[in-house]
């Protein structure tokens, strides 16, 4: 091989990531950690590997084309045997192999560069910088002819995209994709590492050298960590009455599955859908859980009682269809009052946690980790359509259950009429 290929000390987890073979790899790694260099070796490796079709194609893609020419091509060439090198396209940045295979460097500022034709596969490089679609809409159905690989590696920014997909591979729900996250500390002397400490915040120093994915300080649901309130062993207790927490929208509609003991609240499922009812939302909850022996009530948005869906108000329309056990309160809560009550069962006083939710709530999730209060904390930020309806519907059940304040309501009075 070429002199390029110095010898490398890979740490347990970059062993893990190379040997395991998953065909989607995900990897949030410190700076300097060492996730580029492995990268470019995967992508090399893999060209006189023998395919079904004379023609194997692979990518190494940053944010722009001018970063991954950066990045990327001086290594590539360097890490490529020559005797393997049949021609070099510098201005498409492009290497031929003798073996027919062809390794491209594209940038992601114009995602469709890589539609047309098919990929074997490939790097996408500080993915969290990356246009949110490119995978969904450009990348991913290019790579599904050939069954190719894909690997995302970058330092997280923040709760955005990266952070979903993190989530997604790490949950072990699917067997093609794996999560590989390690710390700059596990490559970069300490001295390194200590140098950065004396000059960073903690937050900063926690997303750029530990990998972490670091929510905004302006964070309304402060007490919220999924690796403590995320749960995937909860599921529907038969002795338990079953809450349905409702926020009427149009768009989106997410209400939010929920049972308690009186002291803690488990939030079973969600169901959201797009452009939908009340009508029809009410169905798909009658679907699931209709037959539950305990029975199912609803707390919800107190303005759901004067909104028009069909000439009838929502709480009507959820009557009718049997949903009959309502505890509405005559006006909803003050948005801050509902927050802090939240706040206060994710982590109360003493340090215990009292809300826990089902990995599958993913808006809930989305919602804890990312809503903030508008400028001055005059409310919440609302800019995203898709966020705060599913932290409101659970926020009108827990505040009105689990209130800060004493006079709490008595669970059994029913407010609709």
């Amino acid at each position: 091989m070429p002199p390029r290929w110095v010898a490398l000390l890979p740490h347990p987890e970059q062993t893990r990531l190379w040997t395991e073979g998953k065909r989607f790899a995900v990897v949030p790694a410190g700076r300097r950690s060492g996730k580029t260099e492995i990268s470019k070796r995967r992508l090399v490796i893999g060209l006189p590997e023998k395919k079904k079709w004379s023609d194997p194609r692979y990518f190494a893609a940053a944010p722009t084309r001018e970063q991954a020419k950066r990045v990327y091509w001086n290594d590539l060439k360097a890490l490529v045997p020559k005797k393997w090198v049949k021609k070099v396209y510098e201005t498409d940045l492009c290497i031929m192999t003798r073996y027919g295979s062809e390794l491209w460097v594209l940038g992601m500022d114009r995602p469709e560069r890589i539609e047309g034709t098919p990929w074997d596969g490939g790097v996408l490089d500080e993915y969290a910088n990356m246009k949110p679609s490119a995978w969904t809409e450009n990348i991913r159905p290019a790579l599904a002819d050939r069954a190719g690989w894909c690997w995302f590696v970058g330092v997280p920014e923040g709760l955005n995209h990266y952070k979903d997909l993190a989530d997604y591979a790490g949950a072990g729900m699917d067997e093609d994709w794996g999560l590989y996250k390690w710390n700059s500390s596990a490559v970069l002397p300490a001295r390194e590492i200590e140098a950065a400490k004396r000059v960073l915040d903690p937050r900063t120093f926690r997303q750029e050298f530990e990998a972490s994915f670091e929510g905004s300080t302006g964070r309304a649901y402060y007490a919220y960590d999924s690796k403590r309130h995320e749960d995937g062993s909860i599921k529907v207790n038969d002795r338990l009455k079953l809450f349905v927490c409702c926020d009427f929208n149009v768009g989106l509609s997410v209400w939010e599955i929920v049972q308690t003991d009186g002291g803690q609240v488990r939030v079973v499922d969600e169901i959201a859908l797009k452009d939908t009812n009340t009508m029809e939302m009410g169905k798909t909850v009658l679907s699931k859980y209709g037959s539950h022996k305990q029975g199912i009530a609803v707390y919800g948005d107190a303005a759901g009682m004067n909104r028009s869906t069909a000439g009838k108000s929502d709480y009507a329309i959820l009557f009718e269809l049997g949903l009959r056990d309502q505890r509405i309160g005559r006006a909803n809560p003050a948005v801050r009052d509902r927050v802090n009550s939240v706040n206060a069962m994710l982590e109360n006083v003493d340090g215990q946690a009292r809300l826990f939710h089902h990995p599958r709530c993913a808006h809930l999730k989305k919602d804890f980790e990312t809503i903030e209060w508008c400028t001055g904390g005059t409310g919440l930020d609302k800019s995203n359509i898709e966020r705060t309806h599913a932290t409101d519907a659970l926020g009108y059940f827990v505040e009105q259950e689990f209130p800060l304040r004493i006079d709490k309501p008595d669970p059994a009075r029913r407010f609709y009429k």
